[in-house]
This record gives structure tokens, sequence and C-alpha cells, in this order.
């Protein structure tokens, strides 16, 4: 889209975290169906849904990060980012879909990928899933199945809807992935969970910034000591290296090969996996006890970071497969 049109875009989607963000981890039902409403209402949904797509994957990937700057317990991945591109891919592949409702994504119970012989989502939850009825996965023969969604799921994250896989159905297969479509969902799907993950600890190690400039100990600001100093300036360095490695797997997608942006992606989701969990640790050091309380928000964005650092895939799934021969 044109530049100020993704501006305001951007601008509304802002304007709708800092009214619905979250100040503790305990949402009220009807709280929570009323932010994913008015989230739902900006349309986002329906950003690649048209021909041309409205919106490149870098413009998705930095909406990605800012929903993740905020603690929201509104689904914007799953039913906003993940589980229409995915349609959009099966239909590419093989015309119309059928289905009922609104959809997210399915991942295995660690939150990992499905893996292989997963065919009955026996295994499955629907993640990230407020506000959607079914959840969407693909086999590894490329086949997308669809199930119902049941009861909520626990889950560490408390503001991340979590629910169970109907098993009073079978899965309806909705279509087929070819291999290289396959490749590009799965580089999508790394790419707008790492820009979600990267969001929140950039987010949250700037607050700690702030709060360093503002609490005092000894008569001074605490990140007037060097200390303080050393521990933000190495989390900045590092968090910056793994926004650029996740803006330009996003480039990949829009203008590389799927081969190449699987690859891209899978290094932004490596990196980030570490840098944004130090950043995270780092911020809760320099909050210091006030970070330890359940009043504060600092937990919710330690959960989110922990988490997403296991979505998908975790740093020891990708480096062996980075470190592969490519034509192995």
């Amino acid at each position: 889209m044109e530049a100020e049109e993704f501006r305001l875009v951007r601008e509304a989607l802002r304007a709708f975290a800092e009214r619905y963000r979250c100040t503790s981890a305990e949402v009220k039902p009807a709280d929570r169906a009323a932010a994913q409403q008015a989230l739902d209402a900006l349309g986002l949904a329906e950003l690649r849904a048209s021909t041309p797509l409205s919106a490149t994957a870098q413009e998705c990937a930095l909406l990605a990060e800012e929903h993740g700057r905020y603690p929201l317990a509104t689904s914007f991945l799953g039913t906003g980012l993940l589980a229409p591109e995915l349609l959009r891919l099966v239909e590419a592949d093989g015309g119309p879909v059928t289905y009922e409702g609104v959809p997210t994504v399915a991942l295995a119970r660690d939150l990992r990928l499905p893996g292989r012989g997963t065919t009955d989502g026996a295994d499955l939850v629907g993640w990230d899933c407020q506000g959607a009825d079914g959840a969407l996965w693909v086999a590894d023969d490329g086949t997308v199945r669809w199930s119902g969604l049941g009861t909520p799921t626990p889950t560490t994250d408390p503001l991340r809807t979590v629910r169970a896989l109907r098993s009073d159905a079978p899965p309806a297969v909705l279509g087929r992935l070819d291999a290289e479509r396959r490749q590009y969902w799965q580089a999508w799907a790394l790419v707008m969970v790492t820009s979600e993950l990267v969001g929140g600890a950039r987010s949250f190690l700037a607050q700690s910034t702030d709060y360093a400039r503002e609490r005092t100990q000894y008569g001074r600001p605490i990140g007037s000591f060097q200390a303080v100093q050393h521990l933000l300036a190495d989390a900045t360095v590092a968090l910056e290296a793994c926004t650029s490695a996740v803006r330009y797997a996003a480039w990949c997608l829009d203008h590389a090969p799927p081969e190449a942006a699987l690859a891209a992606a899978r290094v932004a989701k490596a990196e980030a996996n570490e840098s944004a969990v130090e950043a995270v640790y780092t911020g809760m050091q320099v909050f210091g006890g006030i970070a330890q309380t359940w009043e504060h928000t600092a937990h919710l964005y330690l959960r989110r970071v922990l988490l997403g650092a296991t979505v998908l895939a975790r740093s020891a799934d990708l480096l062996p497969v980075l470190a592969a021969p490519a034509h192995a």
C-alpha cells in the first residue's frame, strides 16, 4: 500500500492497542471479546485477501511487531495474519475453499509446527484463537485440514487464548499446498511470529530504559551506573541485530524464492529466540523487585517472550537445519 495509507493503518492499530492494552493477567471474557471485536473492525485480516495484494509481507510484519509492543489479549497473529495467508495460499494452489467461521492455526501441544503423521488433529491445539471457530494446519504431504475448536487449554501466557481441537468430528480437507507454497507458508509463519516476539522485547527494553532514567539510588538515577548502562547497551545491540534479521526475512518473502525466504526466516527466529529472551531478562533486572510482582506488567512481557521463543521452532530445532549443507 502507499506509505501514507500504511501509516494510517499502523496508527489505527497503535490507537487500538493503547486503548485495549492489559494492565493485569486477569482479563474478563467480556473485555477480551470487546477488544477482539474492535481489532476485527480494523479489517487487518483482509489486507492480503484482494488481488493485487493490499499489503506486502514487510508491512504485515511491521504490524505484527506493533501488536507485540503491548500486552494485549487479542488474536492478531493466528486469526489476522497466519490463517488468512494459509487460506490464500490454498486457494492459489487449487481454487476456492469452503469453511465455516473464523479460522486460526493449529500447532502441536508444545507449540511447534505439526509433526510428521499429523492427520487427525488429536495432538494439536488451536493457537492464538480469541474469536476463532476453527483451526487450520498443514500435514506432511501439504494437505491443509480444518477442525473446530473445543475447550480452552492452559498456557503459560495468560493473555493468549489456546483451545483443544474438537474430537467429535474428523477434520475437513480444504486443499493442498505444493512444495514451494509449503516453504513460503512456513517462512511467513516464522516471520510473523518473530516480528511480534521482537516487538514485545523492544517495547519492554524501552520501558526498562525509561525506568533507569527515573529510578534513583544513592541520590542518582540508576541509569547513570555503568553496570546498568552495559546491560541495557548489550541488550539493545542484540535486539537491533535480530530486528534487522527479521525485517530482511520479511523482505525475502516479497522478493526472494521460497527456499531463500525460509532460510532467512529460520535465521531470524533462531536469533530472536535468544536475543529477545536476554533483552527481557535485562529489563527484569533493571526494574528490580517491582518487576517480580503480580501487579506489574513485567511478567506479561516475560511470559509472552519466553513462550514466543518456543512457538513454531526453538533454536535447537533451527540451528542443525541451518548448519546442514544447502543441497544435502
